[in-house]
């Protein structure tokens, strides 16, 4: 299989690794949680360490170090629509 090079594909890629991440109601309490105690990135450590995994899979080792396309995917999908959750941290 060939990986994919082209960034806006890439892209494409990411946000639906973050979409899928962002539809599971146990991992929606896990983002939920994490937000109103300041241990969002633990709460998800494991989660991302996969979406990570899975997107390198998918696509060329040039993109993934020169780009932050995933994180971009994660904040934009997975954690901004979580704006309204109470928090210290926001």
């Amino acid at each position: 299989m060939s990986k994919i090079t082209d960034e806006k594909k890439a892209a494409q890629r990411a946000r639906v690794i973050a979409s899928d991440m962002a539809i599971y109601p146990d991992i929606q309490r896990k983002i939920e949680q994490g937000i109103k105690n300041d241990t969002l990135f633990e709460e998800l450590e494991g989660l991302m360490r996969e979406a990570r995994n899975h997107f390198a899979m998918y696509v060329s080792d040039e993109i993934i170090e020169n780009t932050n396309i995933l994180e971009k995917a994660f904040i934009d999908i997975v954690f901004a629509p979580t704006g309204h959750i109470e928090s210290t941290i926001w």
